[in-house]
This record gives structure tokens, sequence and C-alpha cells, in this order.
């Protein structure tokens, strides 16, 4: 399972993120070892908004125990987030054989 979350921010506030998540990767991964994560931005703005997407990936899989960690620890950030944050599940599609179909990790 990933999680892909997903929320806004200003585009004025993009400096002020990114020293947040600075400070933040160190906390989330000794709170979660092993745990892979991105933080994406949509190339675009809209309206003065960047949307941030943030995709958490554990090579064992993602226990309901980690995701709770993660959830907690990510509830309320970033300060500078406006709107809520909506977080989604995804597992992996069954095993295919064609040769177009591929599969990767995050990592």
């Amino acid at each position: 399972m990933e999680l892909y979350i997903y929320y806004r921010i200003a585009e004025s506030d993009a400096q002020a993120f990114a020293a947040e998540l600075d400070a933040l990767v160190p906390r989330l991964t000794a709170r979660c070892p092993g745990l892979r994560s991105r933080w994406l931005r949509r190339p675009e703005s809209r309206d003065g908004m960047l949307t941030i997407m943030e995709i958490h990936h554990h090579p064992d899989g993602l226990p309901a125990a980690m995701v709770r960690d993660i959830e907690d620890l990510l509830s309320s950030w970033p300060a500078s987030r406006v709107g809520p944050r909506h977080v989604e599940a995804f597992t992996e599609l069954p095993h295919s054989t064609h040769p177009d179909v591929h599969r990767r990790s995050c990592d």
C-alpha cells in the first residue's frame, strides 16, 4: 500500500514550506524507519496556490500502525497549508505478464 496525500499552499509560502519540509523529514524517518517519502508539486499554480502531493511507501508495506503514525505526525502539517489534507491509499495491481505494464516503487 502507498499513501497519496495532497493539499494546497499559497505560492508566496513556498520558501517557508521548503524550510518546514527540511525540518520534518528527519522526524518522519525517525518515527517510521524504512519509510520512503516524496513531495511533488503541480507544475502550475492556480489562483496563486500550489498543489503539493506527498507519496509515502515502505518496501515491506504500510501497516496500520505506521499509517496512524504518519497521519498523526502530519495531520496539522504544513503550517502554511490552506484547506484540508486529502488522503488516499492505493495498493498494487495484480501481477501482469504483459510486457508493456511496468511497475516500480517510488524509492
